[in-house]
């Protein structure tokens, strides 16, 4: 099963709502905005998901191979692979069956250009009703048990990242066991210019990794 890992890892390497989401930063927004691969990602992830033919989900797209499952972020439900409590959710399923099969480890990576762009602020924002009290307690929950899932597992987590991780997206690679990254790779954590809290339990693991000053 060795040289299927290795084969599914170099394949991963080659391939305004209100003024609250308009803070992002001039690279990211640039990034966003002025991509010129979209087509080629939705023609992409399009071709993914008609050859696979188990474990069909919405936003992910789950191989069983030699030895490994492979869980590849490639969300219909949000832009750039953003997270929200439907694709979190999928996840969570695809690692908790990851956990009770006969997989050694999991690969987890992305389709398209893009590895992961963090929170999916648009949608919730949109689900901020009258009660938002009530709806962030609902938001805090669903992040909270997503990077639960991750500290939890007791297999080896490999992330490959073949693009951006922004925000949360970076955040969980901490919580992995091995993490490579192509040339295309980038990470950006904008909590400040959100006026978020660091999620992933970052707070944490990154002065532990960076050391302090970074």
């Amino acid at each position: 099963g060795t040289s299927t890992f290795m084969e599914a890892l170099a394949a991963n390497g080659t391939t305004n709502i209100q003024t609250s989401v308009t803070g992002v930063s001039a690279s990211k927004r640039r990034f966003i905005d002025d991509r010129r691969d979209q087509p080629f990602d939705k023609r992409l992830r399009f071709s993914v998901r008609q050859t696979e033919s188990a474990y069909r989900y919405r936003d992910i797209v789950v191989r069983k191979q030699d030895g490994f499952t492979h869980i590849l972020l490639s969300t219909k439900s949000s832009e750039n692979n953003s997270l929200n409590p439907e694709v979190m959710k999928e996840v969570q399923s695809a690692l908790n069956t990851a956990a009770a099969d006969d997989s050694k480890l999991v690969l987890f990576s992305a389709v398209g250009s893009i590895f992961c762009c963090g929170l999916d602020f648009i949608y919730f924002i949109r689900r901020l009703t009258d009660d938002r009290k009530k709806e962030s307690t609902k938001m805090a929950e669903a992040i909270r048990n997503f990077v639960n899932t991750f500290i939890q597992f007791k297999k080896p987590i490999i992330v490959a990242v073949n693009g951006p991780a922004i925000g949360l997206g970076a955040s969980i690679l901490p919580l992995c066991d091995v993490v490579w990254a192509n040339e295309k790779a980038w990470f950006q954590t904008p909590y400040t210019t959100f006026g978020q809290s660091p999620d992933g339990c970052s707070s944490l693991t990154f002065p532990r990794i960076m050391g302090l000053a970074s």
